[in-house]
């Protein structure tokens, strides 16, 4: 009997880990922010079971969070050959199809993702934004951005990048400051406009704080509707302190702008 019991360990410890299991164990890592794990456990179960729906599912949320937004949509557009309407893939797609202000195609996609799950509350949100919540982006001022100091913003050493825009995607500061600038705050304003129009049809007011997590950095967001603020740390900051940071600077940025307007 003890024998027997030995021989079943060693064949419990020799058993294969499962796909399932890692791609279980991938949405665990992912969850808890452990991204590069779960990039590790994904590419493992795919090479076990290349056409594994949930893992190719799973390695496109991943790339959207790496910010391999081609990668993403290849991973989704996989899916749909292996079925043509599912609907975290048609979501997927539809997420970045928004984000690259491609709002038709986004619908055609929420659309076609509604047509097979009709009680799908993310893709109805997403839809209502897209087609209706969403205003245009507001053509630009004729005049210059305003000029803030940096030493007057009082910028922490941490912050890895900071931006100040206005809403119609206007660039009013960014340290460090390069050719991508107006682009980022164009996108920034953009993902502002669409986070906006979900957290007001969900019924919490206007939009005021905002934060995004990343593979390796979390940026925070603090916005009044006209201006918008965003500081990016490290992951390794404590939430409570990136919060201290962004509300003296927000402080110090309305002041800025208030007296020049002034």
């Amino acid at each position: 009997m003890v024998f027997k019991r030995f021989l079943n360990a060693v064949a419990g410890a020799r058993r294969p880990e499962t796909t399932v299991a890692m791609f279980r164990q991938a949405g665990r890592f992912r969850d808890a922010g452990r991204f590069e794990e779960a990039v590790e456990l994904v590419e493992r179960g795919l090479k076990l079971d290349a056409d594994n729906i949930v893992g190719h599912l799973m390695a496109g949320s991943l790339h959207a969070v790496f910010r391999e937004m081609d990668r993403a949509k290849a991973e989704f557009e996989r899916v749909l050959t292996l079925d043509p309407v599912q609907p975290r893939a048609l979501l997927g797609l539809a997420r970045i199809a928004m984000e690259q202000e491609e709002n038709d195609r986004s619908a055609e996609l929420l659309r076609r993702a509604l047509g097979r799950y009709p009680d799908f509350p993310e893709a109805a949100a997403l839809l209502a934004v897209v087609t209706t919540a969403v205003p245009a982006r507001p053509s630009r001022p004729s005049s210059p951005a305003p000029v803030v100091q940096s030493d007057r913003l009082r910028v922490p050493s941490e912050s890895r990048e900071t931006l100040i825009a206005r809403s119609d995607s206007t660039l009013v500061f960014a340290q460090p400051r390069g050719p991508r600038s107006g682009e980022l705050a164009t996108r920034t304003a953009h993902l502002h406009r669409l986070a906006a129009a979900l957290v007001v049809r969900a019924g919490l007011g206007a939009l005021h704080h905002a934060i995004i997590e990343g593979a390796a950095e979390t940026t925070y967001l603090r916005t009044d509707g006209d201006a918008m603020l965003s500081l990016t740390f490290g992951r390794d900051i404590e939430t409570a302190a990136a919060l201290t940071h962004l509300e003296r600077v927000w402080t110090n940025c309305r002041a800025e702008l208030s007296s020049q307007v002034a």
